[in-house]
């Protein structure tokens, strides 16, 4: 399975997807729109859907029993399970990691605030908030990590590329 989340990966979606013992092409929408094509976590962008319908279409021109891919992707609250089925795909996840993620840093962060605090009445609110601000930061430094990453797909294109 690849992830497609950066134009140059969309653009060589089909041979990554033709790639021996490739068998599923997971898109990418949050990565795609933020790192990619710079719109900060708006995936419903509508840039960002043409992008991404045109990497769904490239892929579901081959089926995978003649050498294509099967199409991954996320529902999320402007896609849902329903549309991304409607398009074609072939398994749809229902969660992803960095808002699974985000859910237990938030908790976490406060669990251990309140092991501080003995027998305190603090507004949930409050609590809930200073976990957000510091796992913002937390998310942020990570995206910035991710942003400097190698583009995964050059190497597979060029695998890809030595195999003809």
């Amino acid at each position: 399975m690849c992830q497609v989340e950066c134009v140059d990966g969309v653009k060589n979606i089909e041979d990554i997807a033709a790639v021996e013992r490739v068998d599923c092409i997971q898109m990418g929408p949050l990565d795609l729109s933020s790192v990619s094509l710079g719109y900060l976590r708006d995936p419903g962008n509508e840039k960002v859907m043409e992008v991404t319908n045109a990497a769904e279409k490239s892929t579901l021109k081959m089926k995978p029993v003649d050498g294509g891919a099967y199409l991954s992707g996320v529902a999320m609250p402007h896609d849902s399970r329903e549309n991304l089925v409607s398009r074609g795909y072939h398994m749809v996840l229902g969660a992803i990691d960095i808002a699974m993620f985000r859910k237990a840093a938030v908790e976490d962060v406060n669990k251990f605030k309140m092991s501080f605090v003995k027998g305190s009445d603090d507004d949930d609110d409050n609590d809930q908030k200073d976990g957000e601000d510091l796992l913002s930061y937390l998310c942020n430094t990570v995206r910035r990590s991710w942003m400097n990453r190698d583009n995964s797909s050059n190497s597979i294109i060029a695998r890809r590329k030595s195999q003809k």
